[in-house]
């Protein structure tokens, strides 16, 4: 039997309207994107003028990267649907100028703009834009594509820290309602740059593998916030917005792919390129300081706050004096079960009279064990004839030479923070304690650590170093023996519910 030629007519027709948007959607790829779960959390966190990816290799960095920038030449996020809220989130509703910063010009030609050979082997901007939607486009001497002109008036262009760095003025003066920086750049080359931001109250993402330029990691997870403290986790400081993301995430990659690669990394790289972790925190001098196991989530039984233990508590002092920075002051209170707290510092650029008033209103009615400060502090000036120690003494703060016994220093305060349970807890109010922690790490070269940000570090194993004791104050020439952890621990659940 004869199938019904006009039934046969429209079966055709309806399969080539099929075909036709089939290619439409091949052709304008950002109407097939479907982001996985944390590119999505990426996309509606629009309105936050700063955001970071930093994520494992095979995430889906530059995918979602670019479809941002190509939402925000054509004005919408046309993959979602035009009552999601997402769809324009934070984009401006008229023609934009963006900027994309990666490593060189082959990257850009590699990644982005080639449009040589078969479709699979286009950049991602053919791939993802609509035909037909770029207008003009500019070639650079290397002949790579580094400027796109579009129909609606919007334009993108490629910055690269190599030409950066031959002529840093060559990123000066020019305005920009985002940029999106693809690969770790200097922090010099992007505040450059950023200052075209402001004229258009303008955006800037960062999405790569953060393999160096540890300022990026800084600038998202401050001072106040523990690095490790922010694995896989959502944050956000006010107008910016940060996520980690690991190989894992990416619902496409096989696990057995994920494994072979990873087999391949050395245990450092896998934080980096599995995890999205900053290699340069792979080099950290305490990696067993653990923020869950070490810094209190409560006020202890006792205390009246983080920073003011029992009156029956021992206090110890640490000062690493400096003249032209802020002076850091670290406190210590011993329980009389022996633990030690950490709990609470001065990080401040003050007169040694007023940096002694600091100190004596940190040290209330509490016993003091003893106050000891950085050698430094006794260098006689060559003309007064006078030392930063003697400064102190005239102030009722009575210091001791501390010790510079580095290397043992740093051995000692590792078996500290490896015992099981704790000893050592830390206020969750050290902000500068906290930053340097987590960033104390060692010179490869010079197998030391880093001379830089390592002032409450010194002060650290310093105190870990004397092994401060509890004194009782009314029998202050009788300290305590040593008491065996497993009966001094006896209250520990106190401190780490």
């Amino acid at each position: 039997m004869k199938e019904n030629p006009e039934l046969l007519l429209l079966k055709k027709q309806k399969a080539l309207l099929l075909q036709q948007k089939l290619d439409v959607v091949r052709s304008f790829g950002l109407l097939s994107y479907r982001p996985h779960f944390k590119q999505d959390r990426f996309h509606r966190a629009g309105k936050k003028r700063r955001r970071l990816v930093r994520a494992g290799n095979r995430f889906g960095k530059s995918q979602l990267g670019c479809a941002e920038d190509c939402a925000w030449l054509l004005n919408e996020r046309p993959w979602y649907s035009k009552d999601d809220p997402a769809r324009t989130e934070g984009i401006p509703q008229h023609p934009v100028k963006g900027v994309v910063i990666t490593t060189d010009f082959d990257i850009v030609n590699q990644v982005w703009t080639n449009e040589r050979g078969s479709r699979d082997t286009y950049g991602k901007l053919w791939k993802l834009l609509p035909p037909d939607f770029v207008k003009n486009k500019s070639r650079n001497h290397q002949g790579v594509i580094d400027f796109i002109h579009c129909e609606n008036g919007s334009s993108l262009k490629f910055e690269t820290v190599k030409s950066w760095m031959n002529d840093p003025q060559s990123v000066e003066s020019v305005d920009y309602d985002f940029i999106h920086v693809d690969e770790p750049c200097p922090e010099k080359m992007f505040a450059a740059m950023a200052r075209g931001l402001m004229d258009r109250q303008g955006s800037a993402w960062f999405t790569l593998t953060p393999l160096r330029e540890v300022w990026i990691n800084d600038y998202f997870f401050p001072r106040a916030k523990g690095m490790r403290r922010s694995e896989n986790e959502e944050s956000v400081e006010g107008d910016r917005w940060a996520i980690t993301g690991t190989t894992y995430d990416n619902p496409y990659l096989s696990p057995e792919a994920i494994k072979e690669f990873e087999e391949t990394l050395s245990r450092e790289e896998q934080e980096c390129r599995i995890k999205g972790i900053p290699i340069a925190f792979s080099g950290l001098i305490y990696k067993d300081f653990d923020y869950d196991k070490h810094v209190l989530k409560e006020v202890p039984h006792g205390w009246e706050s983080f920073t003011q233990p029992p009156k029956d508590y021992t206090v110890y002092v640490y000062i690493d004096p400096h003249p032209k920075t802020p002076h850091a002051v670290l406190f210590l209170a011993i329980s009389p079960l022996g633990q030690m707290f950490v709990f609470n510092e001065i990080f401040e650029h003050t007169t040694i009279s007023q940096l002694s008033d600091l100190i004596h209103a940190r040290v209330g009615s509490n016993y003091v064990g003893w106050i000891k400060v950085d050698p430094i502090a006794y260098i006689n000036d060559p003309i007064t004839g006078t030392n930063i120690a003697d400064e102190f003494h005239k102030h009722g703060v009575l210091v001791e030479k501390a010790t510079k016994d580095l290397s043992t220093g740093i051995l000692r305060v590792k078996e500290k923070f490896q015992k099981t349970p704790a000893d050592i807890f830390i206020s969750p109010y050290l902000t500068e304690f906290l930053w340097e922690i987590e960033r104390y790490m060692w010179d490869e070269k010079r197998e030391k650590p880093v001379d830089e940000h390592d002032h409450m570090m010194e002060n650290l194993y310093r105190a870990v170093l004397d092994d401060p004791r509890w004194i009782d104050a009314k029998m202050p020439n009788n300290p305590v023996p040593d008491l065996e952890m497993s009966d001094a621990n006896l209250d520990l659940d106190i401190f780490n519910d």
